[in-house]
């Protein structure tokens, strides 16, 4: 490949990853929006289902008759579990606590990461990552201020699960790419998902929205997640982790800013002070991350 088409391609992928963010932000304050008038289970539901056209074409394209081969299946499944659960309490949380603050708490999977990888994988950890996870968790505690009786809304729970279960899928994400093809692995994700929040629907006899406008936003919410996925997955495909992951910070101040103007949120100075203690201990963590492998 020449120097200008490898450029191209970095370009290329550099755009993906800001579009992933975009769509990741936007998605997010589409449930916020929403989640008040509608059961969180209707919204995964159509999340999930709307997120297959995109990924069956993909994976149909690039397998052929294995588009739906695995080989690991217990480990697919326990990816599958934490999936579920990370963006269950992602959008569950969304409804109780501010986006801005979903937003931050997001920022935890890397720190969460390095302190599970070493007991669910056995991957080796240094002292170094260690200690700088422990330090972004003081950020975690400015931020929610255990001393204040807020600290114990619901939302705030399901807040931290959701990074804590989305670090675990991240581990097990990695340990699928050893044997099986990403694309079929996303796809088994979320037509396992579609299944499940149909069942809960069905169970908790939730009916469908009367309101055209609640049906368009949820449809939109399942084909952005479609495109937040094939995003996410190309920008890593063309460029360098280590030139991307600055860049998925940035929905940290456009979490804020869309928090402020859009839902009329308060940010505090602790506020402030946790989130850049948490950003700047995930950036070192991948940052170091990224300069292991490279070696």
């Amino acid at each position: 490949m020449s120097l200008i088409n490898k450029k191209s391609e970095i370009s290329l992928g550099i755009s993906f990853s800001i579009a992933e963010v975009i769509c990741t932000i936007t998605i997010a304050s589409i449930v916020k929006f929403i989640s008040v008038e509608l059961s969180v289970f209707m919204i995964l539901f159509f999340r999930y289902l709307f997120s297959i056209p995109l990924l069956l074409i993909t994976s149909i394209y690039q397998r052929k008759s294995k588009a739906f081969y695995v080989v690991s299946k217990s480990t697919l499944a326990i990816r599958i579990f934490t999936g579920l659960g990370s963006f269950g309490c992602l959008f569950a949380a969304l409804k109780f606590i501010d986006l801005s603050l979903m937003t931050t708490l997001l920022q935890t999977m890397p720190l969460f990461v390095a302190l599970l990888a070493p007991i669910v994988i056995k991957e080796v950890v240094g002292w170094y990552r260690k200690i700088t996870a422990l330090v972004g968790f003081i950020g975690v505690l400015l931020i929610l201020n255990p001393f204040s009786e807020e600290w114990k809304n619901f939302g705030i729970i399901l807040g931290v699960l959701s990074p804590f279960f989305g670090a675990l899928m991240t581990i097990y994400v990695r340990k699928l790419g050893k044997t099986d093809h990403p694309t079929t692995t996303a796809l088994w994700y979320n037509i396992i998902g579609t299944i499940v929040f149909l069942f809960i629907c069905l169970f908790n006899q939730t009916e469908l929205p009367k309101n055209n406008s609640l049906i368009m936003f949820l449809v939109l919410i399942g084909i952005m997640s479609s495109f937040q996925q094939f995003f996410l997955a190309y920008s890593l495909k063309m460029a360098p982790v280590s030139l991307l992951a600055p860049l998925r910070y940035i929905s940290v101040p456009i979490g804020i800013v869309v928090g402020i103007f859009i839902f009329d949120e308060v940010i505090s100075t602790t506020f402030f002070l946790g989130t850049v203690i948490i950003v700047f201990s995930s950036f070192l963590i991948i940052k170091r991350e990224t300069v292991k492998k490279s070696n």
